[in-house]
């Protein structure tokens, strides 16, 4: 089996939170769950009837695990970002990657990411 070079420069945890975007400001937002993050990109799924096409930017909006020596805190990201691609993910699925259009405040952690809510592999 072949498997896709990796084209993101920096690591990237796999969990399993939801992400909500959208087309405008005060507009509707749409959930999708996301896959797997870096400080400036995410991928997530979503239904098939609201997958955004690539090359438009979308108002994105979630939360993500980051450690720092003294405690666990959860960062929330809420900012526009440009979808790069689209790939069928299973029936009536797509898994969405985006370029966030601001990198994270801070670098996301995978060992805080509670196992209940990590993707299982």
């Amino acid at each position: 089996m072949e498997y896709a070079q990796e084209r993101r420069r920096e690591k990237r945890i796999k969990f399993s939170w939801p992400l909500w975007f959208g087309y405008e400001q005060n507009g509707e937002l749409h959930q999708g769950k996301i896959a797997d993050l870096s400080r400036s990109g995410v991928a997530f799924t979503v239904d098939a009837t609201k997958c955004p096409a690539p090359g438009s930017h979308v108002l994105t909006r979630f939360s993500y695990p980051c450690d720092t020596d003294e405690h666990f805190e959860i960062e929330s990201y809420f900012h526009w970002s440009e979808v790069i691609r689209t790939d069928a993910a299973g029936p009536d699925k797509f898994r969405v990657a985006l370029r966030l259009h601001e990198m994270l405040d801070q670098q996301p952690c995978q060992k805080a990411a509670p196992e209940y809510m990590m993707q299982s592999v």
